[in-house]
């Protein structure tokens, strides 16, 4: 398998829909068991302290594992990756100038790397399998 390119957007954070249940009539019971069950669950109201905390340290954690794994595939130093991530978002030449994809083109030009790395012969037809996590949220759009 070979990637073109790497791109990884880390977005995090939680609705309080609290005021939009009201205004609807929408009731939201939970029942949960631990400190940190409700951390996600639990969008009709803020965060406590505690949830806020512990949810910026994933995030952080998030950037930071996919921030060195990313170095580390690209030969460079995690300082030299942190000077291009920070969330930025590059075009693909720009990226490409800076050393983090390693080539430019779509999915036609991944299958035509991938045949050569694999030493399949490019009139070879293959197939591939595009894979889709769903976001609980995808539905409200």
């Amino acid at each position: 398998i070979t990637r073109v390119d790497d791109f990884m957007l880390l977005l995090a954070g939680k609705f309080n829909l609290g005021k939009l249940y009201e205004r609807i009539g929408f009731n939201k019971d939970i029942i949960s068991r631990g400190k940190y069950s409700e951390l996600t669950a639990a969008d009709q109201r803020p965060f406590r302290p505690d949830e806020a905390e512990l949810f910026a340290k994933s995030a952080q954690n998030a950037y930071k594992q996919f921030r060195d794994k990313a170095a580390y595939s690209r030969s460079m130093t995690v300082d030299e990756m942190e000077e291009f991530a920070q969330g930025r978002v590059w075009t693909g030449n720009d990226a490409a100038s800076r050393g983090l994809v390693d080539a430019i083109g779509g999915l036609s030009r991944a299958v035509a790397i991938a045949k050569q790395k694999a030493d399949i012969p490019q009139d070879r037809q293959v197939g591939h399998i595009s894979l889709c996590f769903f976001n609980k949220y995808d539905s409200l759009n």
